[in-house]
């Protein structure tokens, strides 16, 4: 089977944050998220990200969190081999309660003040439910190197994303059962990790990595029996 693997970071978060992730089945591409533009619709979002990276049917498109926001409005728009959700989501209707009042009140807050609110010890325990410190100080790092636009705009948009078309093809999810930010999507097959949080991406590496080529070798087996 040709094609990449397509996998998109979390909001406030880069490419680094998928550092110890690999598949071995296919190349793994982790681009950094574009800056949404002030009141940039999702839609328009998602196409300039599919425009960018030239997605095609032959690619998987997934991504962490908001990236994977950003990944479900991707193939809703371009069919692709299947869908990949890490601590992820289909819509906005799965955001836990605090993490909807975070996006809202980044809207008046100051930026110096939501930075030193998301790179606190105590925020980034409750994202990575627990956490190593290398893994803590990952998570402060691409906090406080992410900017402004992208953390205020894409905050809008995850919290405003209700889709009416329906993901038509294979998705994959895979959840922490200590997640504090999204609910486990609402799919017949969802594999929880009972000791992962939010930022299972980082603590979980290797069986995100094992994750994602099972993933692949299941797609390879649909398409070979076709």
């Amino acid at each position: 089977m040709k094609g990449r693997m397509i996998l998109l970071p979390g909001l406030a978060a880069d490419e680094r944050m998928y550092h110890g992730v690999s598949c071995a089945a296919c190349e793994l591409v982790t681009p950094r998220l574009l800056i949404p533009n002030p009141g940039e619709t999702m839609a328009d979002y998602a196409r300039r990200h599919r425009d960018c990276l030239d997605i095609d049917c032959d690619d998987v498109v997934g991504g962490c969190s908001f990236g994977s926001l950003v990944a479900s409005e991707i193939v809703r728009q371009q069919p692709c081999r299947g869908l990949v959700l890490l601590s992820g989501a289909l819509s906005s209707r799965t955001l836990v309660h605090q993490a909807q009042q975070l996006n809202r009140w980044s809207k008046w807050l100051p930026y110096s003040v939501i930075r030193r609110v998301l790179g606190s010890r105590w925020f980034l325990q409750r994202m990575f439910g627990g956490g190593a410190a290398a893994q803590l100080a990952l998570g402060r790092a691409m906090i406080l190197d992410a900017p402004a636009q992208l953390v205020r705009e894409g905050g809008r948009l995850a919290l405003s994303y209700f889709p009416k078309k329906d993901v038509t093809i294979p998705i994959f999810a895979l959840h922490g059962a200590q997640d504090r930010v999204i609910r486990p999507p609402e799919l017949p097959c969802v594999e929880i990790l009972e000791d992962a949080g939010h930022g299972l991406v980082v603590s979980h590496a290797s069986r995100v990595s094992q994750f994602l080529d099972e993933c692949y070798s299941e797609l390879s087996v649909s398409l070979s029996g076709k």
